[in-house]
C-alpha cells in the first residue's frame, strides 16, 4: 500500500490572493498565542494527560482488538453497534471511507455493520426482524452507561436475545465498550460476565475513534486498523512542531480562528468532493461543534464562543447551497476536501459530437469532471471574496483516514486553546440530558421534569 501525506493549501485564505483574507501581520500577532497553547498541550501529553493523544501508541490494545476481531469474524456475520454521537460516528466514517458506500446489500460473504444511532421504532423493528441473531454480535458503546438512547436499545435487545437464544447462550453475543472501572455498563458487564473493552477515563466520546470504540467495528469489517493508527502516528510527528508552517493542525486552527474572530467568518463550511468521506465530515462536525461551542471560557467569563461547522457535498450542493455561500451573508469560510486518487474511474464516450453542449464531455472521465467542479467552486469563492482553504488526501485508505482523524482532533484542541474554552466538556449537551431524564421520570431529576412540564404547558404560539 502506497502511503502519502495529506496536505493543506491555505493560499486562498490569505491576502493578497484573497482580498478578504488573513494578513501576514495578523498571523504574526497570533503566533505567540499558538506557541503557548502548543507547549501547554505538549506538557500535558508528556505527563499522561490528554489521553486521546496516546491511543495510536497503545500497541497492546491494538493487538488485542485485532485478535478478537479476527475471532469474531469466524463466529459472526453481523456486528450491531449500540451507540450514538462519538460512540457511533467514527465507525461509520471508517466503513464508508475505506469500504465505500453500500448500494443495496453487501457482497456475499462480506461482514455487515449496523450502527444504531436512532430510536425510530419503525427502523429498529425492521432491522431486528432482518437479523440472524445466531450470527449477530452486539457491541454496546457508552462510557457512562447513562446514554438514554443506547441503554434503551440495550434493554430491548438484551431481552430479545434471551428469548431467541436463551439466557446463557446469548451472553456470547455481547461486547461492552465502556469505562474500565465505573458506570452502569461496567456494572452490568461484571454482573453478567460479559466481554468488554475499555475506554480510557480521560478520552471523551468524540475523541475516541482510535480507541476500541472505532477500532473494533473497523477490524470486524476487515479494515486494517494497523494502517489506520500508522496514519495517525505520522500526523502526530507532523504536529509536534511549534512552527506554524510545518504543523498542519496548528495552521488549520490558527487560520480558522483568525477568520472567525478577526474577519467575522463564524461558519466553517466543509465542502467535500470525496463521496466516501461524507460520514467523516459528520464525525468532524460533532468534534468541532461540541468542543468549541461554549458559553463560558476557562475563566468563567461569558463569551458565547464557537465556529459553526456546516456540511456540504460536491458537486450536489453546488446546485443547492452554493448560491448562499457566494452571495449570502459574509459570515462563512470554506474548507474544500479533495481526494487525489479514486479506486476506479468511468470514461465518457464521444457521442453526439455535433451537439455543442454535449460534445465537449466526450473522452473525459468522471474523476476529471469532479476535480474540475472543485476548481470551479474554488474560483467562484475567490471571486466572491469568500476565504477558502483545501485539504487534499491521496485516497480512501486507512492510512489517509488515520491522518485525517488525528489532524482534526489536534486542530480542535488548538482552536479551543486559542478561543480560551475547554474543548473536552459539553455542558450544553448535559443540560439536555437532565431535561430528558426529568421527562422520563428518572430519580434525582424531578426538578428538571417539573421545569420541562412548565415550559411545555406555557406554550402559546401553536397553530
Amino acid at each position: 500500500m502506497l502511503h502519502r501525506d495529506l496536505h493543506l493549501d491555505f493560499n486562498e485564505a490569505f491576502a493578497p490572493q484573497q482580498a478578504s483574507g488573513i494578513s501576514e501581520s495578523e498571523l504574526e500577532a497570533v503566533t505567540p498565542n499558538f506557541i503557548q497553547v502548543h507547549r501547554a498541550l505538549t506538557a500535558m501529553h508528556e505527563i499522561g494527560q490528554v489521553q486521546f493523544m496516546h491511543l495510536p501508541l497503545l500497541e497492546e490494545v491494538i493487538s488485542h482488538v485485532e485478535q478478537r476481531a479476527a475471532e469474531l469474524r469466524q463466529n459472526f456475520d453481523t456486528l450491531v453497534v449500540l451507540g450514538i454521537g462519538g460512540s457511533s460516528l467514527g465507525a461509520k466514517a471508517v466503513e464508508e471511507a475505506v469500504l465505500g458506500p453500500s448500494y443495496g446489500s453487501p457482497a456475499a460473504g462480506s461482514k455487515k455493520l449496523y450502527v444504531l444511532d436512532t430510536l425510530d421504532p419503525d427502523c429498529l423493528s425492521r432491522l431486528f426482524a432482518s437479523l440472524d441473531l445466531s450470527r449477530t454480535v452486539f457491541n454496546v458503546v457508552s462510557k457512562s452507561g447513562n446514554t438514554v438512547e443506547t441503554m434503551a436499545q440495550f434493554l430491548h435487545c438484551w431481552e430479545l436475545l434471551r428469548q431467541k437464544l436463551g439466557a446463557e447462550a446469548s451472553r456470547k453475543h455481547w461486547i461492552m465498550t465502556t469505562d474500565p472501572q465505573k458506570g452502569v455498563l461496567r456494572q452490568i458487564a461484571n454482573q453478567e460476565n460479559l466481554e468488554s473493552f475499555d475506554i480510557l477515563p480521560g478520552v471523551g466520546g468524540r475523541f475516541s475513534v482510535l480507541s476500541p470504540v472505532g477500532l473494533l467495528p473497523s477490524a470486524f469489517l476487515g479494515v486494517s486498523i494497523r494502517e489506520l493508527v500508522e496514519g495517525a502516528i505520522r500526523m502526530i510527528k507532523r504536529c509536534q512542531r511549534e512552527d506554524l508552517w510545518t504543523n498542519p493542525a496548528g495552521m488549520l486552527a490558527v487560520v480558522a480562528y483568525l477568520l472567525a474572530e478577526k474577519h467575522g467568518r463564524k461558519q466553517l463550511v466543509v465542502f467535500n468532493y470525496a463521496e466516501r468521506f461524507n460520514r467523516t465530515v459528520e464525525w468532524f462536525r460533532q468534534l468541532w461543534a461540541e468542543s468549541l461551542g461554549k458559553r463560558y471560557d476557562v475563566e468563567g467569563k461569558e463569551v458565547r464562543a464557537g465556529i459553526t461547522p456546516v456540511q456540504a457535498s460536491g458537486p450536489r450542493d453546488q446546485h443547492s447551497q452554493m448560491q448562499l455561500y457566494v452571495e449570502g451573508p459574509a459570515d462563512k469560510m470554506v474548507m474544500l476536501w479533495s481526494q487525489e486518487k479514486f479506486d476506479t474511474d468511468l470514461s465518457i464516450p464521444k457521442l453526439y459530437p455535433e451537439i455543442e453542449s454535449l460534445g465537449y464531455l466526450g473522452g473525459k472521465t468522471m474523476g476529471e469532471i469532479l476535480h474540475a467542479e472543485l476548481s470551479a467552486t474554488e474560483a467562484s469563492l475567490k471571486e466572491a471574496g469568500v476565504p477558502s482553504f483545501k485539504l487534499s488526501f491521496y485516497g480512501p485508505d486507512p492510512y489517509s483516514l488515520g491522518q485525517i482523524f488525528y489532524l482534526f482532533e489536534i486542530a480542535t484542541v488548538y482552536a479551543g486553546g486559542l478561543l480560551g474554552v475547554n474543548p473536552y466538556d459539553q455542558p450544553g449537551v448535559e443540560l439536555g440530558k437532565k431535561y430528558l431524564y426529568g421527562r422520563l421520570g428518572r430519580r434525582g431529576a424531578e426538578e428538571f421534569g417539573a421545569a420541562l412540564a412548565r415550559k411545555l404547558k406555557n406554550k402559546r404560539y401553536v397553530i
